[in-house]
């Protein structure tokens, strides 16, 4: 019975595999098979286990990628990355690698799709952004370089590496104007970070140089200036400062950077050399025979050097051939060290000619005569002003206003040390800043500029607590104060106590409405306030804020984009489109706003809402990715909607709409070709497959889809050359391999084959045994066996001469017709004759009905039968009955427990199949379990007069494995047991137990096609 059923089931699966839809995925789900044995689901289990090896992991293949990349192999990884993709297409690390690698390679426009692919579906995937500004700004397309930068630093505020890409795409752009307001606002941001700090002075150098190459002498001064502010020793800016100064016939100022570098290199011979040029410009030549001094004793050989000291004595002689008044009161002096009048006289020369140093030489001669006098300790005080020793002056201050303490010398000390501490910070050296002021404030506490530079200086160490408590401290002296409160803010700000600041900033815009820099404190601080709130997943607070921000600006921009955020993530999509309107009400020319309200409808699937707006936008600018890539997304989506209403022809216009926009589109050349398929319309897929193969040659899928629709339309050497050249490309991928067999298979038209089955019985010593040989030839619409069976049994031999067909009417009807001979009516039956019609309906379910007549010796039976079967994932399930009208030749006497002559049985069978391959399903587990004896059972229907009132039970188990789908081995073992006589009672005693009989049956069975 159950080798029987089970060839009628591999008939059936002939006619399924012609129409299936090979799609080839592999599913290794491994599913316990009920009621076998335990060796049985052993077997299962290692066969799948071993199955699974074949597989590649899409985390493994990633990794390999990124191996191959740092090898500078990129096809290679490129080809990684798409076989990853195809085992995990939704990951968008796969994706954005695929993106890179497609960079590397130059192949920009798929770089292009992979990467604003993964930007649409994870806009806050930073490093999409920094490849795209990469390849862009490599590409020189500056202005979609600077795009990508906005767009990822609305999700990446303040990024530090974004806003470092922006700077250099400026740069390359020569943008001057907007590179160096960027380049501020880094340094600004980031004043504390040492790379932004290179950065930022390599930018001013290179700014500066650019303007001095132009002419432009005061702007480059200042580029290097601020170089100067932040390095002062660096030698190009020194140099170049010289230089501009010497141009421009600024001396005193070339002298000053002059002696800077001097600090720096007091050896050099080079600035010591300017230097000297410098000083006789300026007709200063005792200063410059001083130089010249220094340089004869460190370079004494230098022939240059030997030149330049009579050379600047002879100037200088000639300089001085008139008197000189300074050199004069020098003389009386020399002579008379205590005149005071000449003391006087040539300290305000010295600092008439911007002689500091000597002045103050002559100041400190005079004071260790004239020790703590007042009028040389103030003209000390104002050379040391002069020469910005802010520090030993308002020493001087401090000791002068202790010995007067007039208001005049309390101003005059204060304004002293505060000059100091500005001159600490200037070099950043804040402690000393910070302690030259608390000695400010102690002799004035409520001092608002010594305030703001400390706080200024505690905020540059971040010791905001600090800060703050200055500021609390100066306030209780103002309470109130505009200035005060508003520096608080902002050191709040600093702080990241946004909220607080923000409380500040809306306090002064109730006192001050008409002061906008309130409003726009205020707006900024409460915008911090919303994305911390937002960092932590504090949405409700975040709301609040900026709907009070847009009470206040209503077209405040990053507020409406923010709160249009919050709605979106939270799937409240009409209030986020309310929200949209309403910016676009502000600004109804922003395209970016546009996109967004698009996305907003995108996310809400309302995909046709969605479209007509990135479809506007695509028609405005059909040159920007990230508008034409949302419309394709959101036609795609819509195409989806429709399938999943199963409006097919719907859908299938939206992916048209889609083609026009991006005509080779992977994605929707994969959904229309499918639908295509499924409609059966072949040659429009089979175009677009030949469009998908131009585009994406290395790409597996459409070469699959074009071997699918071959074998859909049954033309099987075409499908099995386009497998074939499948596996060639995939370098005979084993899911490919297994396809290209299969198709090879179904190309060959003939099958011979051979099967062999032994019963053996426990009432009997005797063995039967059938032996069979067949051959069968496909035809168009089905197939044609013939077959000889010839068996040897207890009572003889014989032979039997079948043949059955299969025709298939329609791709859900089909007949299944059989008719067998046998001269000898002991043996096999004499006459066989059966027919089955065969129904397809939804959801996996078959039906058959049919007839089955027998002939024998012992008399005829005329059976009918029903059948239902059901395909539920890698199982397959089928229930037949028949019913058995048997007229028998026998007396009722040798019908062991017969009513009638002509008595009526029935016989029902349950069988069960596990495939190994749910695909082209080639391997599989079977059971089975019945009751009766059913006509089919050809062990057993030569004797159904004697076996039919024999109550009977009946199980097995087997196994069939294909091998490169030309050639199936199968297994099978059944057992049946018989129940002969009924238990025996006399007068309420059992007096004689039931008989059983039992009857066992081994079944090999090898088909070939060629």
């Amino acid at each position: 019975m159950l080798y029987l059923v089970s060839l009628l089931l591999f008939i059936r699966n002939v006619k399924i595999s012609e129409a299936q839809l090979t799609s080839i995925k592999l599913n290794n789900m491994l599913k316990r098979i009920s009621k076998l044995t335990l060796a049985l689901m052993l077997l299962c289990l290692y066969t799948n286990a071993q199955w699974l090896k074949k597989f590649e992991s899409s985390d493994n293949l990633y990794q390999d990628a990124k191996r191959e990349i740092e090898l500078k192999h990129y096809q290679k990884a490129i080809n990684m990355c798409n076989k990853a993709l195809d085992i995990s297409p939704k990951n968008m690390d796969i994706h954005l690698l695929l993106g890179r690698a497609y960079s590397l390679a130059g192949k920009v426009d798929s770089a292009r799709l992979e990467l604003n692919r993964v930007i649409e579906k994870n806009p806050k995937y930073r490093d999409a952004y920094i490849y795209l500004i990469n390849m862009e700004s490599i590409a020189c397309n500056y202005v979609q370089a600077i795009e990508y930068a906005d767009l990822g630093l609305k999700y990446f505020p303040n990024d530090r590496d974004i806003l470092l890409k922006k700077l250099d795409v400026y740069n390359k752009e020569g943008n001057w104007i907007e590179s160096n307001k960027l380049a501020d606002y880094l340094f600004d941001k980031y004043s504390g970070d040492p790379f932004i700090r290179t950065v930022y002075l390599e930018y001013k150098l290179t700014l500066a140089r650019q303007y001095s190459h132009k002419g432009y002498i005061d702007i480059a001064k200042r580029s290097y200036e601020a170089v100067l502010e932040q390095d002062p020793l660096n030698k190009e800016a020194i140099q170049a400062v010289y230089n501009l100064d010497v141009r421009s016939g600024n001396y005193v100022s070339s002298l000053a950077f002059t002696n800077r570098a001097l600090q720096a290199s007091p050896s050099s011979y080079e600035f010591m050399i300017k230097k000297v040029g410098i000083l006789e410009a300026m007709y200063r030549y005792v200063d410059a025979i001083e130089v010249i001094q220094n340089l004869e004793k460190l370079y004494p050989n230098d022939p240059e050097v030997r030149k330049l000291g009579p050379y600047m004595r002879m100037q200088a002689g000639r300089y001085y051939m008139n008197s000189d008044p300074y050199l004069q009161f020098q003389g009386v002096l020399e002579k008379e060290p205590g005149n005071r009048d000449a003391l006087n006289y040539v300290v305000n020369i010295a600092n008439s000619r911007g002689l500091s140093e000597d002045a103050l030489s002559w100041v400190n001669t005079g004071l260790k005569k004239y020790q703590g006098d007042k009028d040389l300790t103030i003209k000390k005080m104002g050379i040391l002003t002069n020469l910005k020793s802010y520090g030993l002056a308002s020493k001087l201050a401090e000791g002068v206003y202790r010995q007067n303490p007039t208001p005049d010398n309390k101003a005059n000390f204060i304004e002293l040390r505060t000059q100091s501490a500005k001159a600490y910070i200037a070099e950043q050296e804040y402690d000393s800043a910070i302690s030259d002021l608390k000695t400010v404030l102690q002799y004035d506490h409520s001092d608002k500029q010594a305030t703001s530079m400390m706080v200024n200086a505690y905020s540059q160490q971040k010791r905001y607590d600090d800060a703050l408590h200055v500021i609390d401290e100066v306030l209780t002296y103002y309470p109130g104060d505009e200035g005060l409160l508003y520096k608080k803010a902002g050191v709040l700000e600093s702080y990241q106590h946004y909220a607080e600041a923000a409380q500040i900033s809306r306090d002064l815009l109730q006192r001050y409405p008409d002061k906008r820099h309130y409003l726009n404190s205020f707006v900024e601080q409460s915008l911090a306030a919303g994305r911390q709130s937002l960092a932590y997943d504090d949405y409700s607070s975040t709301k609040t804020i900026l709907q009070e921000v847009l009470e206040k600006q209503p077209d405040n921009l990053d507020a409406l984009n923010y709160i249009i955020n919050i709605e979106t993530a939270f799937k409240q999509y009409d209030s986020a489109i309310v929200y949209a309107d309403q910016a676009l009400h502000y600004y109804p020319d922003s395209k970016d706003l546009l996109f967004k309200k698009a996305a907003i409808y995108s996310d809400a699937h309302k995909y046709q809402e969605a479209y007509a707006i990135t479809g506007a936008l695509h028609g405005q600018f059909p040159y920007n990715i990230r508008f034409r890539d949302a419309y394709i997304d959101q036609l795609q989506g819509s195409g989806r909607q429709y399938m999943a209403s199963n409006m097919a022809d719907s859908a299938l216009g939206e992916y048209y709409k889609a083609l026009e926009a991006s005509p080779i589109d992977s994605n929707t050349l994969f959904y229309a070709i499918n639908i295509l398929n499924d409609q059966k319309q072949y040659d429009t897929a089979l175009a677009l497959i030949a469009r998908g193969r131009r585009a994406y040659p290395d790409k597996p899928y459409f070469l699959l889809k074009r071997a699918v629709i071959y074998e859909n339309q049954l033309k099987w050497e075409e499908a099995w050359l386009t497998a074939d050249t499948l596996t060639k490309m995939a370098n005979l991928d084993p899911k490919y391999q297994d396809y290209t067999n299969y198709l090879f298979s179904r190309r060959l038209k003939n099958q011979w084959g051979v099967a062999y089955l032994r019963s053996k019985f426990d009432y009997a010593p005797s063995i039967n045994h059938i032996a069979t040989v067949q051959y069968t030839r496909r035809i168009k619409r089905g197939s044609i066996t013939g077959r000889i069976n010839y068996a040897g049994r207890q009572n003889g031999t014989g032979f039997q001469f079948e043949a059955d067909a299969i025709y298939n009417h329609t791709p859900k009807w089909y007949s299944y017709g059989v008719a067998s001979y046998s001269p000898n009516g002991i043996i096999f039956p004499q006459l066989k004759l059966g027919y089955s019609i065969f129904h397809s309906f939804k959801h996996g379910y078959d039906g058959e009905v049919g007839v089955r007549y027998l002939k024998a010796d012992s008399g005829t039976t005329l059976s009918f039968l029903a059948s239902v079967a059901k395909e539920y994932k890698d199982f397959y399930f089928n229930l037949r009955g028949y019913y058995i009208n048997l007229n028998t030749n026998l007396s009722s006497a040798s019908l062991a427990s017969a009513a009638t002559t002509q008595p009526n049985y029935y016989s029902v069978i349950l069988s069960a199949r596990y495939y190994m391959n749910p695909v082209t399903h080639g391997d599989w587990f079977s059971a089975i379990a019945g009751y009766g004896t059913a006509p089919d059972d050809f062990s057993r229907n030569y004797a159904l007069a004697q076996l039919l009132s024999y109550p009977t039970v009946s199980c097995g188990a087997g196994y069939t494995k294909q091998i490169k789908h030309r050639t199936t081995i199968g297994m099978f073992f059944s057992w049946y047991n018989q129940k002969y006589t009924d238990a025996v009672f006399v007068n309420n005693e059992k007096i004689a137990d039931p008989t059983y009989h039992n009857q066992y049956d081994f079944y090999l069975q090898l088909l070939r096609r060629f």
